[in-house]
């Protein structure tokens, strides 16, 4: 009679275990902050957030606001032109980076230097398959040309460098070399979609082209 009631028992808590677990469900916990502009869209990733990319002299991290957004998209763009004037890996189909700038969804990381600069990572992304991943981790590949470049910006010297397009041939994603982040378990009811915040001017939603 002791096995019976021994057995029971432990069918009836891994029954409630399973219970338990059908409420609360692992999400992940992204660290960004979708920003919207008259002539751009991306996500600022916090400065906890693990990335696997440097810059020179760098000496730490900082989390970008609207007003750094906003100038490093105004410098970027009106020097990417010239940047890309030699039109590296944007042959044939590929599309030329500066005169498509409102096709690409962006994800921004800040890094400060030994100087105490702020330089912001621009990556620069065209591809629907993708359009989840950006608001979740940095996405990263090879191949694709230019649907996939990257370019910095520092916000204190107000120098653009770095650009860097993808070479042409097949897209293969990258893999992380670390984990994107901490998991949490949250009860289903508890979601909250993460808030946009607008930096640039938009009139009208019909001003707004991607």
């Amino acid at each position: 009679m002791k096995k019976y009631t021994l057995i029971f028992g432990i069918l009836l808590l891994t029954f409630s275990a399973l219970k338990a677990q059908d409420y609360v469900v692992p999400e992940e916990t992204w660290y960004h902050t979708e920003v919207l502009g008259s002539n751009y869209h991306g996500f600022v990733f916090n400065k906890e957030w693990d990335v696997d990319i440097m810059v020179e002299n760098q000496d730490g991290r900082f989390t970008p606001e609207d007003i750094d957004i906003a100038k490093a998209e105004k410098l970027m763009q009106k020097k990417l032109a010239f940047l890309n004037r030699n039109h590296e890996n944007q042959e044939g189909m590929c599309p030329i980076i500066d005169e498509h700038i409102r096709k690409y969804t962006r994800q921004y990381v800040g890094f400060t230097d030994i100087n105490g600069a702020k330089i912001i990572w621009i990556n620069a992304v065209w591809d629907d398959k993708m359009q989840k991943q950006l608001s979740q981790d940095i996405v990263r590949a090879s191949g694709g040309c230019g649907h996939y470049w990257s370019i910095k910006v520092n916000l204190d010297t107000e120098k653009v460098y770095g650009l860097e397009v993808n070479e042409s041939g097949d897209i293969h994603y990258i893999p992380r070399n670390k984990k994107p982040g901490p998991r949490i378990s949250r009860p289903r009811n508890d979601y909250k979609p993460q808030r946009i915040r607008k930096t640039g001017i938009m009139h009208n939603p019909a001003e707004v082209t991607f």
